[in-house]
């Protein structure tokens, strides 16, 4: 299947915001910028009875390091075969593991996808005993887990992520970013909202708050925003995100394309048309990949935001969340 276009149009490509390119942690630039991405990979049962391996974090890793970046992915999986599998498929995507713990005993999290006519999709989770949920439980294990986490230029995590963890998890990873970001770290955050995951609207707030108040990148999707918060429209999500201090916001709409702001700044980047889709589970996902790499290689707000509709155009016409690399051959040599 043939994306219908692999370029969207945007009115303008000057400005950079909050600059992504190079290394800001370290005097020689020339090293590869790295990212650690935090989050959550489960078994992936797909329509007809296909399986594979997902997750919002996990899918952004592939697609980036698909892309060229420097991605280690950090997350907990069990000792059991089906783990073993996950991180060798992972390895030859290019995804570092080597920040993956495993639980003895412990079985990865399953979820089932049920996908209708027009590509909308629904999920059912099984993840309450997933390892990766218990990652900054322990303090002293955590401690150290920070401590190599320091090292990387960019941490991304979404708010799935955050939902898996309990209040304690959280308040750790709260605090390590604070350092992070004192030490000139920068942090990506996509909102990922899903209301099930989350004892009730108030705590979900409160938390996704507090996230957005560590963010130089917030990449949300309306819709998740206005499901969350129920406000009446893009113009005041994005005054309530800069009133929290967020200095760049990528505002994902779908198919309306994207909305850019960075301060003053706003812009909006259509999305690329797409005659058949067939999956959006890994849209989102896609596109922020494909935006982060096009800023890592030096790209405008709007070209990279250009791009990622380009990857997630091309991902849409695919089933399941992570599509062949065959797929998207032209995207991956696009930024070489």
């Amino acid at each position: 299947m043939t994306p219908v276009l692999l370029l969207a149009r945007t009115t303008i490509s000057t400005v950079v915001c909050c600059s992504l390119k190079g290394d800001k942690k370290r005097e020689d630039v020339s090293v590869n910028t790295q990212i650690a991405v935090i989050g959550e990979c489960m078994i992936e049962v797909k329509p007809r009875a296909e399986i594979g391996y997902g997750g919002d974090t996990l899918n952004f890793s592939v697609y980036l390091a698909r892309l060229g970046a420097d991605v280690s992915y950090v997350t907990a999986l069990g000792d059991d075969h089906m783990s073993d599998w996950m991180i060798e498929e992972w390895k030859k995507e290019g995804v570092d593991c080597g920040l993956v713990s495993r639980q003895k005993g412990a079985l990865p999290g399953l979820y089932l996808i049920d996908v209708d006519d027009a590509g909308e999709r629904t999920f059912y989770y099984w993840r309450e005993q997933s390892p990766a949920s218990a990652l900054f439980d322990d303090e002293s294990r955590a401690a150290l887990l920070f401590e190599k986490l320091a090292g990387y230029d960019y941490i991304y995590l979404s708010g799935i992520t955050l939902a898996i963890y309990s209040d304690q998890a959280r308040k750790r990873l709260f605090d390590f970013l604070d350092a992070f970001r004192s030490g000139g770290g920068k942090v990506l955050f996509d909102n990922n909202y899903r209301p099930r995951q989350w004892l009730n609207t108030r705590q979900a707030q409160a938390v996704f708050e507090q996230m957005y108040r560590r963010a130089d990148i917030a990449l949300p999707t309306v819709d998740d925003e206005l499901l969350l918060y129920g406000q009446a429209d893009q113009e005041d999500i994005v005054r309530r995100l800069q009133s929290w201090g967020v200095p760049e916001i990528i505002m994902k709409r779908g198919a309306e394309g994207c909305t850019v702001v960075c301060e003053a700044y706003t812009r909006h980047v259509e999305a690329v048309p797409v005659e058949t889709v067939v999956d959006t589970t890994a849209a989102g996902d896609s596109f922020n990949a494909g935006f982060i790499a096009a800023r890592f290689a030096g790209k405008t707000i709007e070209d990279a935001s250009a791009f990622g509709g380009a990857l997630a155009a091309t991902v849409v016409q695919h089933r399941g969340a992570i599509i062949e690399k065959a797929a998207m051959t032209d995207l991956m040599t696009a930024l070489a």
